[in-house]
């Protein structure tokens, strides 16, 4: 066989039984050869191309294992941007603007807040809205995990004061009782039928993100939450840029489900099995089921899940240690027909209550159905037991860490203490410990949450854990982890997340040539300086689909 590309360079394979290579060879978009120079003369002929890096490094494509590719490219291009750093006036007068820029939107949708002390003790209102714009306003916090919506939005929806409250969420009330605009959780389900994009606007956001991200290595992705506003448009979309040939990462998918008011939990899991077959392809395929077990903090009052309550006043007054959105029967039922159609689970664990509840549950489906290589894997693990991670090895689960998030932010860090306490805040976010127990570590970043969410960014944090010359920003120091595993965890590991690992992944003979050329050998830099490597070109079947201008 004769190769139609011939790539010299310091290739590093992330295949254990070979780590190491001079040259690969590509032949009908797949790996024939990996090895030394001499090995590859056999491959040459007439055609063949031949391309030389001297210095720098060559990768397998790398991965994101949770980034929310539909919403954030929807919004990237159709929406307000909020400063994450913004004062209430500074969030007005964008979504003004944006209103006025744009007179052909029905509803103005806008995302990147955080509650700030002037907008009141209760968050952002819908009186704070008016005067803005006559439309709609539907707006969502930083993390996605609420809404901010004006009296327009509420009307055109019919939610008043005899708007029923909802089992997983918070529907935030004046003292009359009247809804007063903020929305969280699953709260947040109120507003969906204003947020829904077309399957044409969805085309246009799965590019964007594609040519900017192909422009840094990745090629392989997993959408966590495909049915974001409650239709299937962003999964549609997917399918017709895979039919049209214009889908050029590899896009996995999950499919969330609910258990509050208004949804069938197995009938959502049968929709996506129906879903799945509508609509796999060589690129796209909907693969996982999305559970959201919990929210997040800080907050009033959080919503993530915790073993112990929260430390602020009104929480341990009450109490209180967050929200769950599944009960223990629902969710062990998610888990055991996910597995019955071949769906991994995919869960959103913030809380180490949230996380200790999704071990329970896999453990009582696995006693029933025994074991199997299902991959289940838990996200975010912002707030971990130690005493659970040897529990994730045994039960096979894959850790989907956001390194992203690991550096400590002055402006959030009272905050989260303040919810938590100090030791729960000094030990968030653990990385080696997986790595230490036997757990399979990916990397993710929770895009748009993150944004940009570049690989090597992503790499450098976990190595680091802090931002460049900046020590006061170092978290948790003892989590850190070789750029060596970061390499890992974004390439292999990322592929064996999502079941591709026989395909995907490695450089390796007879797996599709998927791979990154870094102009800087990130193994042997400072790793202050390892998001600063310069992509030279990205891989994707054998053919560049990025190349340095």
């Amino acid at each position: 066989m004769k190769a139609d590309k011939i790539i010299y360079g310091n290739i590093y394979t992330v295949d254990k039984k070979k780590p190491k290579a001079e040259t690969v060879a590509i032949a009908d978009g797949k790996f024939v050869y990996v090895g030394d120079e001499a090995g590859a003369k056999a491959y040459i002929g007439e055609g063949t191309e031949e391309l030389r890096y001297e210095g720098g490094i060559i990768l397998p494509g790398l991965g994101e294992g949770h980034g929310h590719v539909g919403p954030g490219g929807t919004e990237a291009l159709f929406t307000v941007h909020l400063n994450l750093f913004g004062t209430l006036e500074d969030h007005l007068a964008a979504v003004k603007e944006f209103a006025e820029k744009h007179p052909e939107l029905d509803v103005i949708q806008g995302a990147g807040f955080v509650p700030t002390p002037d907008m009141g003790p209760d968050g952002p209102t819908a009186d704070l809205l008016n005067g803005v714009t006559d439309k709609p306003v539907v707006l969502a916090d930083m993390g996605h995990h609420s809404y901010w919506v004006n009296h327009a939005a509420m009307d055109r929806l019919g939610i008043d004061k005899n708007t029923p409250d909802v089992s997983d969420g918070i529907i935030v009330r004046d003292a009359k009782g009247n809804p007063n605009g903020y929305f969280r959780e699953g709260a947040m389900d109120l507003l969906k039928p204003l947020t829904a994009f077309t399957v044409e606007q969805y085309k246009e956001g799965f590019l964007y993100y594609q040519e900017e991200y192909l422009a840094h290595g990745e090629t392989l992705v997993l959408d966590p939450i495909i049915n974001w506003d409650g239709t299937d448009n962003a999964a549609q979309a997917c399918h017709e840029l895979d039919v049209e040939g214009k889908l050029k990462m590899h896009v996995y998918a999950a499919y969330q489900v609910f258990q509050a008011e208004g949804h069938d939990t197995m009938a959502e899991i049968e929709h996506a099995a129906e879903l799945r077959v509508r609509t796999k392809g060589p690129m796209f395929e909907v693969s996982n089921i999305k559970i959201q077990l919990d929210g997040g903090f800080p907050g009033n009052p959080s919503t993530a899940y915790m073993k112990e309550p929260y430390t602020d006043p009104w929480s341990q007054e009450h109490q209180y240690r967050g929200q769950l959105r599944l009960d223990m029967e629902t969710l062990t039922a998610v888990f055991k027909r996910s597995h019955e159609l071949g769906f991994t689970v995919h869960v959103h664990a913030i809380g180490d209550g949230a996380l200790a509840m999704t071990l329970d549950a896999i453990e009582r489906t696995l006693a029933e159905t025994g074991p199997h290589d299902y991959r289940d894997a838990v996200t975010h693990l912002q707030v971990v037991d130690k005493a659970d991670i040897p529990r994730m090895a045994k039960l096979g689960v894959v850790a989907v860490t956001d390194p992203h998030w690991f550096d400590k932010t002055p402006e959030f860090d009272p905050m989260i203490v303040a919810n938590i306490g100090e030791e729960r805040a000094a030990n968030q976010l653990p990385m080696r410990s997986f790595f230490d127990t036997g757990v399979v570590v990916t990397s993710a970043s929770d895009y748009p949450v993150i944004n940009p969410a570049y690989p090597l960014v992503g790499m450098q944090k976990g190595v680091i854990r802090q931002l460049p010359g900046r020590l006061e920003t170092l978290h948790n120091p003892g989590e850190r982890v070789t750029i060596e595993q970061m390499i890992e965890a974004t390439t292999i590991n990322e592929a064996y997340q999502l079941l591709c690992d026989d395909r995907l992944g490695s450089i390796t003979v007879g797996k599709e040539a998927d791979l990154v050329v870094l102009g800087t050998d990130i193994t042997a830099c400072s790793p202050e300086h390892i998001q600063d490597a310069p992509v030279f070109g990205t891989m994707v079947g054998g053919e560049w689909v990025y190349t340095c201008k």
